[in-house]
């Protein structure tokens, strides 16, 4: 059973987010949260698997909120719902410690898509998110070049989708960081990116999941 918090202090869209979830078996909804207060006592309360939260750029539920929720509680992850069709925007979420994004203009199933990977802790960015972030051509080359990672560059991947620095992959593979700065610069030549950072990187992983999973 997944145990689900929504943040969120729009009545419409809470409500929209309850009517797609409730259908399912599997799927405990605890609540919602209206204030960033109640949402604290919530989780501390409840522990929940996952906490959707409705992006607020006026911060009621902003960076500081997320950034928070992924400093003190690390049995919650955090899917963040906004209707941002904005790169930078997005892009300001992710800053803030986001894996899990998906657009309000999203269809319901790739919401419970959503919903599912970040309970289960895997990184994922609907379709709508992706093509602001990437482009429709970009992100078609990167999954058809996929295929040609190594099976050494796709334990990088799973690894940097984790999270993980240059040093910790390095220590963890026993490997030099040189030789996995490499193995990133080789990725990016694959799968036709030049990277500004490496939540970008993470972005991709998260909307190719079934090639890496």
């Amino acid at each position: 059973m997944i145990d689900i918090v929504i943040a969120d202090n729009q009545a419409l869209t809470r409500e929209g987010i309850i009517s797609v979830l409730t259908p399912l078996k599997d799927i405990h909804l605890l609540g919602y949260a209206s204030t960033p207060a109640v949402l604290d006592q919530m989780i501390r309360e409840h522990e929940p698997k996952v906490v959707i939260i409705d992006y607020d750029f006026d911060h009621n539920f902003g960076p500081d909120e997320v950034k928070e929720i992924n400093a003190r509680f690390n049995f919650t992850n955090v899917l963040v719902v906004s209707n941002s069709q904005n790169r930078g925007n997005i892009m300001q979420i992710i800053d803030s410690g986001v894996k899990n994004h998906v657009s309000k203009y999203c269809p319901a199933d790739e919401f419970i898509e959503a919903v599912y990977a970040t309970a289960n802790g895997v990184e994922y960015f609907c379709d709508s998110t992706s093509k602001i972030l990437f482009g429709d051509k970009q992100l078609m080359h990167a999954v058809e070049n996929a295929a040609s990672l190594s099976s050494r560059e796709t334990e990088i991947i799973h690894l940097i989708a984790k999270g993980l620095t240059n040093k910790d992959i390095a220590d963890k593979l026993y490997l030099s960081v040189h030789t996995i700065k490499t193995h990133r610069k080789n990725i990016i030549k694959k799968l036709g990116f030049t990277f500004k950072n490496a939540a970008e990187l993470v972005m991709l992983i998260g909307y190719m999941n079934d090639f890496f999973i």
